[in-house]
């Protein structure tokens, strides 16, 4: 078999384009690169020379069937949980899929997902998805634009489908492969932070609240920064009121169906045993006593079995709404607050409140959980004053 490099002119651009010939003289294109990328063609050319001589051609195959067996072959993966192969899916059905303008692979290059697709999944909207058995999707579009972690999760779902391809010897540009993301690429996105309520407001909210159900459920939210799908896998055994000081264990979680995963969690990290105050260990107590048939999964009794994560969210708004207090995001503004307020106090060092959270570094806490809470404006504003008074 032969190797060759030619300059092929498209429709907006000159391209470089591997093909090969075999005995009967039968051509097929292997690879294409951009023009500035004749070193990276002729390295690929020698690669192909020192591989198996008898190397099978190549396959020219469309977006449609390259997508469908992706799929199948992400549903069939037993190393994937189900949740994560509904979300691989769902990545291609709603933000990939739509924005592809080419029919076969061999068509698709650098340059079309540079110049096109990007822009195109930059500009879109968010989707309010259900990912449905078998790898389908039913999507309603909003007028929210998607935000940075959206796309870079598509971004690396993309790359994955394309390493999928080339290994089943489908013609696909393999350049898409080397672009990545640079620091003003989401140049001109709204940066802005997501909403966290006041100090005063999060103190107010806890303790203003007198049905039992909902004071278990936000005073554990608040105290131990714990994400919603940890909050409503807790389960009785995973308490330890008694104890001196009482703890708390995050052993497992709820998928967004509100089923129970037992020993799942987001990380490693995630596994962990958080210290509670008295106070919240008197109120647990008080809600577990008064579920008399707490709602049971398998061998464990639910914490919060009564409670689905649309339910949790309505609860914490419908208590906001009635104290007057502005409020965001469901239970997700506790767990900012709960990182917040220990940073600022300073009342565990570095490594022991990265562990009670759930993380192993601090640049995705520092960056995206971390508000400035203003709890200490008061003693702030009382030194300020003061810096410079001369008391002799």
């Amino acid at each position: 078999m032969k190797f060759k490099i030619c300059k092929v002119k498209r429709k907006t651009k000159s391209v470089w384009v591997v093909q090969a010939m075999d005995e009967q003289g039968k051509k097929k294109t292997l690879q294409i690169f951009e023009l500035n990328q004749k070193r990276q063609a002729n390295a690929y050319v020698e690669e192909l020379k020192n591989k198996d001589p008898d190397l099978v051609m190549p396959q020219e195959v469309s977006f449609d069937l390259a997508f469908t067996e992706y799929k199948k072959s992400v549903l069939k993966d037993q190393f994937k949980v189900e949740e994560t192969k509904l979300h691989i899916c769902g990545y291609i059905n709603n933000h990939i899929s739509p924005y592809i303008s080419k029919k076969l692979l061999s068509d698709y290059t650098y340059h079309d997902f540079k110049e096109h697709y990007l822009p195109q999944l930059l500009a879109s909207k968010c989707t309010m998805v259900k990912n449905l058995p078998g790898g389908a999707s039913t999507i309603v579009r909003t007028n929210k634009t998607i935000g940075k972690k959206v796309v870079k999760d598509t971004v690396a779902n993309f790359k994955l489908f394309v390493k999928y391809c080339l290994d089943r010897k489908w013609v696909i540009d393999r350049t898409i492969l080397d672009w990545k993301f640079n620091k003003n690429f989401f140049q001109g996105e709204n940066t802005k932070k997501k909403f966290m309520p006041k100090y005063k407001d999060i103190v107010l909210l806890v303790n203003k609240e007198k049905d039992i159900l909902n004071r278990a459920l936000f005073h554990t939210a608040a105290e131990t920064g714990c994400r919603l799908n940890e909050l409503l896998g807790l389960t009785y055994s995973d308490t330890n009121l008694k104890s001196d000081p009482p703890t708390i264990n995050f052993n497992h979680t709820t998928d967004k169906w509100n089923n129970f995963r037992e020993n799942f969690l987001k990380t490693a990290s995630s596994k962990r045993r958080v210290e509670i105050s008295y106070q919240l260990s008197v109120i647990l107590k008080t809600w577990m006593k008064e579920q008399v048939n707490p709602k049971r999964s398998g061998q464990y009794r639910m914490v919060f079995g009564s409670v689905s994560k649309k339910m949790a969210k309505r609860r914490v708004q419908k208590a906001a709404d009635k104290l007057g207090i502005k409020w965001e995001g469901g239970i997700s503004p506790f767990r900012k607050f709960s990182y917040s307020y220990l940073k600022d106090t300073k009342a565990l060092p570095k490594d022991q409140l990265l562990r009670r959270l759930g993380w192993t570094n601090s640049d995705t806490p520092d960056r995206w959980y971390y508000r400035d809470l203003d709890h200490n404006k008061k003693k702030r504003t009382k030194a300020i004053n003061q810096l410079l008074v001369d008391n002799g």
